[in-house]
Parts: C-alpha cells; sequence; structure tokens
C-alpha cells in the first residue's frame, strides 16, 4: 500500500458532470414513485413512503455523496443502511429500493457516464487527472493510461466501498480507486466499510508511509556468515523471506501482499548485494560528478524513487525503499553528501 493523494481541482469537474445528472434521475423517481430508464421503461414501480424518503434523502445530499470527502462518505453509509432503509445490506431478494437506487446510481450513473467506453468517458479523465502510475493497492503493477484516436486503455476502477452493497457510493469520487486487474479481483465485494469501521482496513487514500514497511528475514542462518564473508550470491534469494509490518492486518488479507511479495525475493537479494560490493569510491565519484542529492544518487543506483509521494511513479518502489533504509544504505549516502 502507497500513499496517495487527489486531485482537488479535477474534483470539482467530476462533480459538476455526475451531480447534475444523478439529481435529476433522483428527482423524477421522486415525483413519479417510480424509476424510468432513459427509453421510458419502468424499472421499478410502486416505490413505499419510506422508500421516498430514501430517495428524498439521497437527492438532498447529493453533493456530499458525489464530492465528499471519506469520513462524509461513512456517515453517508450510516444514515441510509441504519435509519433510512436497512434494507440495503446485500441480500438474495434485493427488494425495490436496492433496485432502484442500483439503477440510479450504478446502471445510469457509473455505467453510462463514468464507465462507458465512448470519448466523454469520465473514467479517462480520472485516471489522467489522478496520475497515479502504480497500482496503490499492491505497488506491483502499472495502471496505464492511453488514449489515441484508434487505441485506448486505462486501469479498472475499485469500488473500495462495494457498489454491490452501496450502490449509492457508485459515482463517489473518493470511491473510485484506479487499480491493476489482480487487486481488483481479489478485494471482490468484501464488505470494506465494516473492516474499515472495525480498525482493520485503511482506504488508499488515509494509508500513511509508516502503516506498512516491509522487511526480511533468513529461512537459513548460514547466509549470515555469507553476507558477513562477503560471499553472497544471487541465488541466495530463495533462503530470503520478505515480511510485512502492517498496522491494518485487512488489507494484508483482501490483497494477499506478504505472500504475493515473495515473488521478488531477487530485488532484496539485489539490494543486499549493491550494499555489500557499492564501493565508497563509487559514491564519491557519483558526487563529483554532478549527482548532488539524495536523491539523484538514490535513483541512480537503484533505479527507483525515493521520495514518499514519488513512490506510485514506478512498481515495487516502496519495497525498494524500506529495505535500502534497513539495510543503511540511505544514511551512507548521506553522510557522504554532508563531507563534500
Amino acid at each position: 500500500m502507497i500513499e496517495i493523494k487527489p486531485n482537488n481541482t479535477y474534483q470539482k469537474e467530476f462533480c459538476r458532470n455526475l451531480e447534475t445528472c444523478l439529481y435529476k434521475q433522483l428527482k423524477k423517481s421522486i415525483e413519479n414513485k417510480k424509476v424510468l430508464s432513459h427509453n421510458k421503461k419502468e424499472i421499478v414501480s410502486n416505490l413505499s413512503d419510506n422508500d421516498i424518503k430514501c430517495l428524498k434523502y439521497l437527492k438532498r445530499n447529493i453533493k456530499k455523496i458525489v464530492g465528499g470527502d471519506l469520513e462524509t462518505l461513512q456517515a453517508v453509509i450510516n444514515e441510509v443502511t441504519n435509519e433510512i432503509s436497512k434494507k440495503y445490506k446485500k441480500n438474495d431478494s434485493k427488494p425495490k429500493i436496492y433496485q432502484a437506487v442500483k439503477y440510479i446510481f450504478v446502471d445510469r450513473g457509473y455505467e453510462a457516464k463514468i464507465s462507458t467506453t465512448s470519448d466523454t468517458s469520465i473514467a479517462y479523465k480520472l485516471v489522467e487527472n489522478l496520475g497515479i502510475k502504480t497500482c496503490p493497492y499492491c505497488n506491483r503493477n502499472y495502471i496505464s493510461f492511453v488514449k489515441t484516436k484508434k487505441k485506448k486503455t486505462r486501469p479498472q476502477l475499485d469500488h473500495f466501498y462495494p457498489k454491490a452493497i452501496y450502490p449509492f457510493l457508485a459515482c463517489s469520487f473518493y470511491n473510485l480507486i484506479p487499480s491493476c486487474s489482480a487487486c481488483n479481483h481479489m478485494k471482490s465485494d468484501d464488505d470494506s466499510y465494516k473492516d474499515e469501521k472495525d480498525g482493520n482496513l485503511v482506504h488508499p487514500y488515509n494509508v500513511k508511509d509508516g502503516d506498512f514497511t516491509f522487511s526480511y528475514t533468513f529461512d537459513n542462518l548460514d547466509i549470515l556468515k555469507s553476507i558477513d564473508e562477503k560471499n553472497i550470491k544471487f541465488e541466495d534469494e530463495q533462503k530470503i523471506k520478505i515480511t510485512l509490518d502492517r498496522k491494518y492486518e485487512k488489507n494484508n488479507d483482501y490483497f494477499q501482499l506478504e505472500t504475493i511479495y515473495q515473488n521478488h525475493k531477487d530485488i532484496v537479494i539485489e539490494l543486499i548485494l549493491k550494499e555489500i560490493n557499492y564501493p565508497k569510491s563509487y559514491i564519491d565519484e557519483l558526487i563529483k560528478n554532478g549527482f548532488g542529492t539524495e536523491e539523484e544518487i538514490y535513483r541512480f543506483i537503484f533505479s527507483n524513487y525515493l521520495k514518499i509521494d514519488d513512490l506510485h511513479k514506478r512498481p515495487l518502489s516502496k519495497l525498494t525503499r524500506d529495505i535500502v533504509e534497513e539495510l543503511g544504505i540511505l544514511e551512507k549516502i548521506k553522510l557522504l553528501i554532508k563531507e563534500k
């Protein structure tokens, strides 16, 4: 998990595009006591007074629902599920109010306005303006955005609060997380709001760098002797186990982070080899040749980013940074720069 930041400028445009559309849909449904499709086909009819009460709440709070921060979205969830219509809980019966809200927010909102493949699709603008280059859930895969006259591709958008359980949040800015297909698939429709409320899960916009820290241990203690004797080899990666110290257990459960990162032991062994074999004179030479900052030297040697705000730009940047810091290489670089 890596920190991501919202684009507050684009958020205003995003909200304008959706608030009017959803407001009109809700207004018509309240007036008619039924939900009609764009071609006047009846989707849900004979909505009860309690159903209308729920739709009125959603219409009255449409700005909060589309553009509200995480605390606001959580308050909406509490209001809708606990006080207005407990029928919103995911179940097999799918009551009328669930069908009504799903059609308005998911079918006519998310599917028709955000996720559509048309040139006016909001999803492409959202991904482009957020500018996140790797999956914020795993930091393993690029989430590329490409749009030309002939071809276009974008990452999947995960609903952090699943639209199957909370359909009224299907178009909420802070509920749409660009992600890789693997993470989106693994997360599925688990009730993330419940896990977050219990303190076991953190939303990507609330992640802090210290919430998750990679480290490593050795399955075979003989490797310690090899390190001391500077006799470690690439093949020794199989003796390494990558660990993830985490503040929120459910993030690891959802995405199987610690398990899946065992595929990247080669990165750790390469970093250990660099710590052993990079001579002080080489770093001195880099400084002489104009690499004057810790960031520049780090990026040149490790082919990745150092600053927390830049970790999203390249896969495995969080793993690399944590291990390099644990090995003490950053401190060595700082001292050498200070000496100059």
